[in-house]
């Protein structure tokens, strides 16, 4: 008998229990688990902005191992929260990323905070680091050659070299009194640039000898008075950064000075603290400026072509920007976050140090942005010579010519379209210059030709909708008054 009013009891309180917990899940059901946010979309963020021709799309950014959830996974439930509890796991974030690489689907980040190397798994969405032996004493550039990462550690005075399996394998420059700040491989030749003597070192990977010296300390061409960042070309071409004089110095391949370019200012055109450099298949060359908070792209005789990010908090903004890595082997992988249609060429990773986060961008180009683009600026267009209907109806030929150059001059030049993209633009100026001319011809009423002219507008596949209205409105009362053209006119149109 006490035995069953023992298990009646303890039936009770699971019932009781059991009862609870519905109620509770019930709550907990309508209720987001208590996590950071994932990282999210941003469909709209180009640069440069409108009504220039959109090159760059921000994709997303990562701070933390939340960043890499998915973010279309099942959560877990409400009950299995209260009967198993929360998983509990080490906060996992980046602190103060400089350097970073992408290699094999992870992306790698210099942590000067931390001093140490984050590996971020794209694929796998897991955080983790490079080695948990500590013989790095400050991590601050990284470099990744068909699986073997080469570190620069400047309170070390070494690099280390850590292998396909993340087992360190050799230590370069050990016998050398110099800071490296980055590294760069090619072949069997390491590049480093030492602040401790303001110059690049080269050294063979196999037996860490001197190999070469670039550079000096000093202020004149080809010299140094804070060396940064470096990056190498496929001819082997030597481009780096002086955070202080705010110059970008490139040696050729036997170490001598072939461009420098940029002084100390505070306009677009000049660097503040210039620090991570990288140069694209194009031969295009990109600078990360740390105190205005924006990366520049710049052709190779030094001429500036864009810049994007901009300080602030929103998306694609940029804060204190450190590094810049660009990659081309993992542009699937970011698929899911570019906008419709878009044509990604390749992907562009920027850390930032006071944000504590990796930006994502994407390079190409995109139709339907640009499309719209067109479309708005050729509508614009027309609704003015709307406007100017009354007033410029006694014009003349000059006055119209005169207003189709001013537009045309204020149209932005776009250094990264090609012969195709030329062509096109170079044809939409010539049909937008057709329909001022045609529209000058209306007004002062020789209709025969200003019906041609708009006949080849209207039929050019270059207006937007709303402006073929306009044009089909044009043609039909030039119709009223002239007769119809003949079919064989047609045809020989």
């Amino acid at each position: 008998m006490v035995i069953t009013k023992s298990l009646c009891a303890n039936g009770l309180v699971v019932c009781v229990g059991i009862l609870a917990a519905w109620s509770v899940w019930g709550c907990l059901g309508r209720v987001r688990l208590d996590r950071r946010p994932t990282a999210t979309p941003a469909q709209g963020v180009f640069y440069p902005p409108a009504p220039d021709k959109p090159r760059i799309q921000f994709l997303t950014s990562y701070s933390s191992a939340s960043d890499l959830l998915d973010r279309d996974a099942e959560e877990p439930s409400g009950l299995e929260t209260l009967v198993f509890g929360k998983e509990e796991t080490a906060p996992q974030w980046i602190a103060k990323p400089y350097g970073i690489d992408v290699y094999d689907g992870k992306l790698y980040v210099c942590d000067v905070e931390k001093k140490r190397v984050t590996i971020l798994d794209l694929r796998e969405r897991t955080f983790g680091y490079l080695s948990e032996a500590r013989r790095m004493t400050n991590p601050v550039n990284i470099c990744i050659v068909a699986g073997t990462k080469y570190i620069a550690d400047p309170t070390a005075g070494k690099v280390f070299v850590y292998g396909p399996d993340d087992a360190l394998i050799n230590v370069l420059g050990e016998s050398l009194e110099m800071t490296p700040i980055d590294v760069e491989v090619r072949g069997q030749r390491c590049y480093i640039t030492d602040m401790k003597n303001n110059q690049v070192v080269v050294l063979d990977i196999a037996t860490g000898e001197v190999l070469q010296r670039m550079g000096k300390a000093g202020d004149a061409p080809g010299q140094f008075v804070l060396i940064g960042d470096l990056a190498v070309d496929d001819q082997g071409n030597v481009l780096v950064t002086d955070k202080l004089l705010g110059r970008v110095t490139e040696f050729d391949s036997a170490g001598d000075l072939k461009l420098a370019f940029g002084q100390a200012g505070r306009s677009i055109h000049h660097f503040v603290r210039p620090k991570g450099i990288e140069v694209d298949r194009e031969g295009r060359i990109w600078v990360v400026d740390a105190a205005p908070e924006v990366t520049k792209i710049y052709d190779r005789e030094g001429a500036l072509l864009m810049f994007f990010g901009f300080p602030g908090n929103r998306p694609g903004n940029m804060n204190l920007p450190a590094s810049v890595c660009l990659d081309y082997e993992h542009v699937d992988l970011f698929e899911s976050y570019a906008a419709e249609g878009a044509e990604i060429e390749f992907l562009v990773f920027v850390s930032n140090q006071y944000g504590a986060k990796i930006n994502v961008y994407g390079f190409g180009h995109f139709p339907l942005q640009e499309k719209a683009i067109e479309d708005a600026r050729l509508a614009s267009l027309a609704q003015r010579e709307e406007k100017r209907d009354d007033t410029a109806a006694g014009g003349t030929g000059p006055v119209a010519s005169t207003l189709q150059t001013d537009e045309m001059q204020r149209l932005p030049a776009d250094p990264f379209t090609s012969s195709t993209d030329r062509e096109r633009e170079a044809r939409m100026q010539e049909i937008a210059g057709i329909y001022y001319r045609s529209m000058h011809l209306y007004r002062i009423g020789q209709y025969a030709e200003a019906r041609e002219g708009l006949s080849a507008v209207l039929h050019s596949g270059l207006i937007p909708p709303a402006m073929a209205v306009t044009v089909r409105s044009h043609l039909a009362q030039i119709d009223q008054v002239l007769p119809a053209p003949s079919l064989d006119a047609e045809k020989g149109r």
